[in-house]
């Protein structure tokens, strides 16, 4: 699935740090398994529960796996993030949501639906189809600058 297939304002792909894969009970750099869902306003479908290995404290390729799992989510749903981990996901067009206590899954999905973010999946799919395109950054550069 393409970045520019991954957002569009009637599906969204979640992810959630998960211990036992029916919870959101992880901090996102120690969580053993990634629970992805295909969530609509009115629906969801388990895609995929990704389970990653084990890596001991703080090793590059633990957070690469991690990244690559998630290049397809709108967001990834965890107790706690790194700060710089984040950043790196934001910038893959990962959203981090923060959640301050452990949760099943299954009340999050009525949560997103109930608070159904289209206006921001599609603003996002604008943003993400902008930057794929190839002269993007040279035409940024090459535009007016308010001083």
């Amino acid at each position: 699935m393409s970045n520019a297939l991954k957002i569009h304002e009637d599906v969204l792909y979640i992810a959630f740090a998960s211990n036992e894969k029916s919870l959101l009970d992880a901090h996102f750099g120690s969580c053993p398994n990634l629970v992805i869902y295909r969530v609509t306003a009115t629906a969801s479908a388990h895609i995929n529960t990704v389970q990653l290995p084990h890596y001991e404290g703080h090793n590059e390729q633990k957070i690469t796996d991690r990244l690559n799992a998630l290049s397809n989510c709108f967001a990834v749903y965890c107790l706690a993030c790194g700060n710089p981990v984040r950043q790196r996901l934001l910038a893959q067009g990962t959203r981090v949501v923060i959640h301050p206590q452990i949760n099943s899954i299954a009340s999050l999905i009525i949560e997103i639906q109930g608070n159904w973010p289209g206006k921001i999946a599609r603003r996002q799919a604008r943003q993400l189809s902008r930057k794929q395109q190839p002269d993007y950054f040279a035409t940024l550069a090459d535009g007016a600058w308010d001083e």
